[in-house]
């Protein structure tokens, strides 16, 4: 990602800062009024250029908060994987208040899902609890890393899921523990014995 100020002798507007990445960008104005002009100005800029902004992916949109009131057609947007909106938080004192921040997108957590369900785990029973980790902690790291700087809570589920995949491949493979109360048994007694086995575990290591 990129981060820099729009150059006054470009566009005009030195006090706009921007995000980019690759052709995605995100500006930011203080107002409505200023959003349009520098949306206007930035499609003469391109259109100068040969170039145009997407119709279908450019939007202004009202960034609210508990600072911020009114409203506007469009609250939220997605951007290299994150969904920014309003959402509730919680202050050092408990107190909950309105916020507009990143999490990971629904479309970023279906595909995450998606591939964890590609992986088969409960099916490769050929390997062993080990092999599995080597495999599946580079990935899962990188997802922890990226996705759980803002919002790790929206990670849960997802994680949850390689435990209950792990579980079923433990019955897969042991069929000693065909009963759940066996299986529970079993991987009570393997988390505590290996708790940094599997990377996300630091997170969550129930099924």
């Amino acid at each position: 990602m990129t981060r820099t100020n729009l150059n006054a002798g470009e566009l005009g507007f030195p006090s706009v800062e921007f995000e980019r990445y690759a052709d995605d960008a995100v500006l930011h104005c203080a107002t409505e009024y200023q959003a349009h002009k520098v949306r206007d100005a930035l499609a003469e800029r391109l259109e100068s250029l040969g170039l145009r902004l997407h119709p279908g992916k450019t939007r202004i949109v009202y960034c609210k908060d508990d600072n911020r009131r009114g409203s506007y057609e469009h609250t939220s947007f997605t951007f290299l994987g994150y969904e920014f909106r309003s959402r509730s938080a919680e202050n050092r004192n408990g107190q909950l208040f309105t916020t507009f921040s990143p999490a990971i997108s629904a479309d970023a957590l279906k595909a995450k899902s998606q591939q964890v369900r590609d992986w088969r785990i409960h099916k490769r029973t050929g390997s062993d609890l080990a092999e599995l980790a080597e495999w599946m902690n580079p990935v899962i790291r990188g997802w922890m890393n990226y996705y759980g700087r803002f919002s790790k809570s929206r990670l849960y589920r997802l994680l949850q899921r390689i435990n209950t995949y792990i579980v079923l491949w433990a019955r897969n493979k042991y069929r000693r523990l065909g009963s759940f109360k066996k299986a529970k048994r079993w991987w009570t007694g393997l988390v505590d014995r290996e708790p940094g086995l599997f990377v996300h575990w630091a997170w969550i290591s129930t099924f």
